[in-house]
């Protein structure tokens, strides 16, 4: 038991030097020395002063107080720069011009014809061959899998035109698009 109070001890007391040589660097590197800082700002009002008289050294005091690198004979050339000229107020806001209308014996263009719709998420995965020659393909949506020969309709939308090795021809009733799907290897 004596043991671990001695240790105790001794340790508190160098938490205890170590926090006051913490505070001394902190104080030393921050330049926050007695009367460092008034010094700086007394010279600085000082300098003031001379060059502009009471006024000025009101309000250099005043500046200073918070950085005493304040050059105020800077801070009036730039004030006494007289202002750019403007060519328009940008505060009034200048509406674009109409575009140009079309003489009224000018016919008007046809419209345009409207967009395609995108193709249905069809693939072709395969095709084979029953006896007999018949071939049926496998044709696959989102959600199902087909297996259908050349003339059957299936989706309640598509009817298959031809099935080749290479490709299948489907027509798409409701658009009457002949779309035609490649077999995926």
């Amino acid at each position: 038991m004596k043991t671990s109070s001695q240790f105790e001890k001794w340790a508190a007391g160098f938490l205890g030097l170590v926090c006051v040589a913490l505070i001394l660097n902190m104080v030393f590197r921050s330049g926050t020395r007695a009367g460092g800082a008034r010094a700086t700002a007394q010279s600085a009002a000082a300098a003031v002063r001379s060059r502009g008289g009471p006024a000025a050294a009101t309000k250099a005091d005043e500046l200073a107080r918070y950085d005493p690198q304040v050059r105020l004979d800077l801070l009036k050339e730039i004030q006494e720069r007289p202002l750019p000229k403007l060519a328009r107020d940008p505060f009034q806001f200048v509406a674009q011009a109409a575009p140009p209308t079309q003489p009224k014996d000018v016919t008007p263009a046809a419209p345009a014809a409207p967009p395609r719709p995108p193709p249905p998420p069809l693939k072709a995965v395969g095709v084979t061959q029953k006896g007999g020659g018949v071939s049926e393909a496998i044709i696959s949506d989102d959600q199902e899998i087909y297996i259908v020969h050349e003339g059957e309709t299936f989706a309640k939308r598509f009817r298959v035109l031809k099935i080749s090795p290479s490709h299948v021809e489907i027509d798409d009733e409701t658009t009457h698009n002949t779309i035609r799907l490649p077999i995926a290897p």
